[in-house]
């Protein structure tokens, strides 16, 4: 009776372990739907409580007239209020009254492990192909690549007689997810992305998500903006501010840089339009000359270029006394304003750096659309500031822009080049006295 009694201290005392284990072991709550990911962090969660054979079967329940009986019994009920306190409140009815966890586990596989197994590959499939980064970072968006596959490949079964056609087959299959990866990427990554579809080889996942993350990583430290949209060179903060003369060293002149001194650098002098080789480069009131490089379709006649080009001309060659913003210089974007002083929302700043055309006004939009609140503009002093919506609004009148932002905090209206060379199909090119805006196909 004393050995009886001494097993039973010595199991009891193994087994008082549980006291101090808590009531959960995961957070996550089995749902109809989350099998896959519960049943793998409750058993990694049982795991560490070195639990792992009660979910095994690896170890049976004893006779009741066996001395270890009562211990097993203990630890089993542990693992059970783990399992049962981890399930939706609609589950534990259909387990409470199983007799073992072994039990609980194997009729929880049976019903939610692969049930449906067709019908939720479709879905698994059918979401992995419509996902996209959006909003997310590139470590969340591969992740939850990553999470879907790994579901996908629990309820796919694949019985294979040869090995080399297997090893194949999962080469294909991680090629195809490496390119759905790829290929979900927001705009801002089509350089890295160029780069690794034109190598000789496409690397692994791996290496692929370590290139793509780290461009990533650059991008945030050379303040570029990843919020996969607008950007503006022009600064938060008015004033007075006089646009700071910029002084050659070399001629000793004001109104530029070395580096743009036409004196050292001849080639990048521009007359009246005209290249340095001296023939006439393609403008709007010159029809006769057409693009062969160029096979798209001018949007706008050569008179209504020809209007457009005095207008920004007009804009972009005020008086030395009109301001600009401190960041659109220190970022070498091109802005001019109408107004002395602080420019209104009534002038339009040609902006060289701005991403996207935008204005503070909503009432100047003909078509609008609230944004998500999501979207957000960088500035050139480091801040971001909301986008209220986007739309098309009229410029004179006469010439629509479309896809432009409605940022409410900005103090003046942004004329995008980069946006207004690409919805006109020309180029806008600006020397010390004039603006020359050039059609690409006449």
């Amino acid at each position: 009776a004393m050995g009886t009694q001494k097993d039973a201290v010595l199991d009891v005392g193994s087994a008082s372990k549980t006291e101090n284990v808590p009531i959960q072991v995961t957070s996550i709550r089995l749902t109809k739907d989350n099998y896959l990911s519960w049943s793998a962090a409750l058993e990694i969660g049982i795991t560490s409580r070195g639990c792992l054979s009660y979910i095994t079967g690896d170890k049976p329940a004893p006779i009741k007239s066996d001395p270890h009986w009562a211990t097993w019994a203990l630890e089993d009920s542990q693992v059970k209020v783990w399992i049962i306190s981890s399930v939706s409140s609609d589950i534990q009815p259909l387990i409470l009254r199983k007799p073992t966890y072994f039990d609980m586990w194997t009729v929880l596989a049976k019903m939610y492990g692969r049930k449906k197994r067709h019908l939720r590959t479709y879905q698994i499939k059918r979401s992995i192909y419509s996902l996209t980064q959006g909003d997310l970072s590139v470590a969340a968006f591969y992740a939850a690549l990553k999470t879907k596959w790994e579901e996908l490949d629990y309820h796919v079964t694949d019985e294979w007689k040869c090995g080399s056609d297997h090893s194949l087959y999962w080469e294909k299959e991680w090629m195809d997810r490496t390119f759905l990866f790829l290929g979900g990427l927001r705009d801002e990554f089509e350089s890295i992305r160029s780069q690794i579809l034109n190598g000789d080889e496409i690397p692994g996942i791996e290496e692929v998500y370590a290139r793509v993350e780290s461009e990533e990583q650059r991008r945030q430290v050379m303040h570029l903006d990843t919020g996969h949209g607008p950007s503006a060179f022009v600064s938060r903060a008015s004033g007075t501010g006089q646009r700071p003369a910029r002084h050659c060293t070399h001629c000793n002149k004001l109104g530029h840089s070395v580096d743009f001194c036409w004196d050292l650098h001849p080639e990048k002098r521009l007359v009246r339009g005209r290249p340095p080789s001296g023939k006439r480069s393609p403008s709007v009131s010159d029809s006769s000359q057409s693009n062969s490089s160029s096979g798209a379709k001018s949007k706008l006649s050569p008179a209504q270029l020809k209007e457009l080009q005095a207008y920004i001309s007009r804009l972009s060659t005020t008086p030395e006394e009109s301001s600009t913003s401190e960041g659109a210089q220190l970022a070498q974007a091109l802005v001019a304003s109408t107004d002395q002083g602080n420019p209104s929302l009534g002038d339009w700043i040609v902006d060289s750096g701005a991403t996207h055309h935008m204005t503070g006004d909503s009432k100047l939009f003909q078509e609008y659309q609230l944004s998500s609140g999501k979207q957000r503009v960088s500035m050139a002093d480091g801040s971001s500031i909301s986008v209220a919506g986007k739309g098309s609004l009229s410029l004179l009148n006469k010439y629509r822009l479309h896809n432009a932002l409605h940022v409410p905090n900005i103090p003046v209206n942004l004329l995008s080049v980069s946006s207004i060379t690409k919805e006109l199909n020309c180029n806008l090119i600006f020397s010390a006295d004039h603006c020359s805006l050039q059609d690409l196909v006449t």
